[in-house]
């Protein structure tokens, strides 16, 4: 079993989430249900579509999808 089989996203999916705080480095961070997603290059309060890139045991690391790109 990897680390991603017990995650509720998988790479590639696409979500509309909501940045609830930042992490250490400066990345957004938001939810899905409990679990963790990393957004760089989001703000506190901001509202946007992600992409899933990576996910590990206890988080996921998304990218911010433009309005016009295709998924």
């Amino acid at each position: 079993m990897n680390d991603s089989d017990s995650a509720p996203v998988e790479a590639g999916e696409r979500y509309s989430v909501e940045i609830e705080d930042l992490g250490s480095e400066g990345d957004g961070v938001a939810r899905i249900g409990s679990f963790v997603v990393f957004v760089p290059g989001s703000g506190l309060g901001d509202r946007v579509d992600v992409r899933i890139e990576e996910v590990g045991g206890s988080h996921a690391v998304a990218s911010v999808v433009e309005d016009d790109e295709e998924v």
